[in-house]
């Protein structure tokens, strides 16, 4: 478990969903718990972050191993709620951890709005806030540095170059 939550910190899970219950052709993990609690958005917020969001991440129904996924799933859930001050997770902020899967060159989160369609709505409304998703995607170290220097919009443009994946690609290789 990467992350064990205390009684004072957020109370995050994942949730599975299967292609044979979405429609869709993956699985789909969402956390839930997030939005409980609002996110701290400051003068850095964009017009498309929302104060209440969960985080989604798109697999291949053939994933075996969704336990590691789960934990970044959760952890991200929880990860503006432990910091201090508390802040947010929004549209191209990214994480970098180092290794974030065994055997991968993937060490950085980044949250995008989804790139489907469907899941880019507000999923629902709380207390008068709308919930939104974050998408939880992966970069590698030369992507993250590549990130860091020309923005989130050229990490975009590198993932159209590549047609990177909507489900997560643990083995996959760096775009730069």
């Amino acid at each position: 478990m990467l992350w064990e939550p205390n009684e004072e910190d957020p109370q995050v899970g994942c949730a599975y969903f299967p292609a044979d219950k979405t429609g869709r052709p993956w699985g789909t993990l969402c956390s839930y718990g997030m939005s409980l609690t609002p996110m701290a958005l400051d003068e850095q917020a964009e017009d498309t972050d929302t104060k209440r969001a969960e985080i989604i991440v798109y697999v291949n129904e053939g994933e075996t191993e969704l336990d590691d996924i789960a934990n970044w799933v959760r952890w991200a859930g929880a990860f503006p709620f432990l910091q201090e001050p508390q802040t947010f997770l929004g549209w191209g902020h990214t994480i970098h951890l180092h290794n974030v899967f065994e055997h991968s060159e993937l060490t950085t989160l980044l949250t995008l709005s989804s790139i489907v369609t469907a899941d880019n709505e507000p999923a629902f409304q709380l207390e008068g806030d709308d919930v939104g998703f974050i998408w939880l995607t992966f970069l590698t170290d030369a992507e993250y540095a590549f990130k860091k220097e020309n923005g989130v919009n050229a990490i975009l443009d590198l993932f159209g170059e590549h047609q990177h994946p909507v489900t997560l690609d643990r083995g996959r290789k760096s775009y730069v």
